[in-house]
C-alpha cells in the first residue's frame, strides 16, 4: 500500500512540475507523425480480382469430390501466380500494352493471393503506388494465369468472377493510426524525460524533504534576500520620500 502511495505521489509531482515538457513532447510526436504520414510516406493502393477455377462434372456422384479437389488445387494456383510462370508474361504484357514497367521482384512483392476455406473462389490482390496501375496489374495477372493454367494443368474452366477496379482511396499509410501512434510515443517520451529529470534532481525544494525523508531536525527558517532585491527596496524607499535631504539618502546608500 505504501509503495502504491509513493508511486502515486511521484506521478502527481511528475505531472505538476513537468507538465509543460510532457505536453511539448506530445505535440512534437504528433507533428512528426503527421509530417511522415502526409509528406514522406508514399501512399499505396490495393485492387483485387476474384477467380473461380473448377472442373465440370456431369456425374453427380463425383461432383463433390471434384469440388474438393479444386479447393485443394488453390495452393498450387498460388504458387503459379507468385512465380515466373505467370509474372513473366504479365510483365511483358504490362510493358507492351499499358506502358507499365515493373520488375519481377516488384510484381512478386506487390501480389498476394487469398482464399476462403472450402471455397473454389480466390482473390488476387495487388498493392501499388499508383491506383490505376494496381487494377491494371491485377487484371493482367488474372488473364496470364488463365492462359498458363490451361497449358500446364489442362484446366479450361477458369472464370474471372469480379475484375479489379481502380481503388478510390489508399490502403496505406493509415492516417488515424499513425497520428495515434505519434501521440502515444510523444506522450511516453515526455514522461520518460520528466522521470529522468526528477530522479536526477538532487536539489532540496522544501523543508519537508529534510525532516520527513532525511530525518533531520528543523531549527528554524532563515529568510534570504539577495543584494539586488535589497537595493531595489532602498531605491523604492528613496523615491517614495523625496522630501528627505540628500544627506539621509547618501547615508542610506552607504549603509547598503
Amino acid at each position: 500500500m505504501m509503495d502504491q502511495t509513493v508511486s502515486f505521489d511521484f506521478f502527481i509531482r511528475l505531472v505538476r512540475e513537468y507538465w509543460r515538457a510532457i505536453v511539448s513532447f506530445t505535440v512534437v510526436g504528433l507533428i512528426v507523425a503527421a509530417g511522415l504520414t502526409f509528406f514522406v510516406i508514399t501512399p499505396k493502393y490495393q485492387s483485387s480480382v476474384q477467380i473461380l477455377v473448377n472442373r465440370k462434372n456431369t456425374n453427380a456422384a463425383t461432383e463433390y469430390a471434384g469440388q474438393q479437389a479444386d479447393v485443394q488445387m488453390i495452393t498450387t494456383y498460388k504458387e503459379l501466380i507468385a512465380g515466373q510462370v505467370v509474372l513473366k508474361p504479365t510483365q511483358q504484357q504490362l510493358s507492351e500494352r499499358y506502358g507499365i514497367e515493373r520488375s519481377l521482384n516488384t510484381l512478386k512483392s506487390e501480389v498476394s493471393v487469398t482464399s476462403t476455406t472450402n471455397s473454389q473462389v480466390f482473390s488476387i490482390a495487388v498493392t501499388d503506388t499508383d491506383a490505376k496501375a494496381s487494377a491494371t496489374i491485377a487484371n493482367q495477372i488474372a488473364r496470364s494465369f488463365k492462359n498458363q493454367v490451361q497449358k500446364i494443368i489442362k484446366v479450361n474452366n477458369v472464370t474471372i468472377v469480379a475484375p479489379a477496379e481502380t481503388p478510390s482511396g489508399a490502403v496505406s499509410p493509415k492516417k488515424p493510426l499513425n497520428m495515434l501512434i505519434g501521440l502515444v510515443v510523444g506522450l511516453l517520451l515526455g514522461f520518460v524525460y520528466a522521470a529522468i529529470r526528477m530522479l536526477t534532481d538532487r536539489r532540496v525544494h522544501d523543508a519537508d524533504f529534510l525532516t520527513d525523508d532525511l530525518g533531520l531536525a528543523s531549527l528554524g527558517l532563515v529568510n534570504h534576500q539577495n543584494q539586488y532585491s535589497i537595493k531595489k527596496q532602498v531605491s523604492n524607499l528613496t523615491v517614495a520620500h523625496p522630501t528627505h535631504d540628500n544627506q539621509i539618502t547618501s547615508q542610506t546608500m552607504k549603509r547598503v
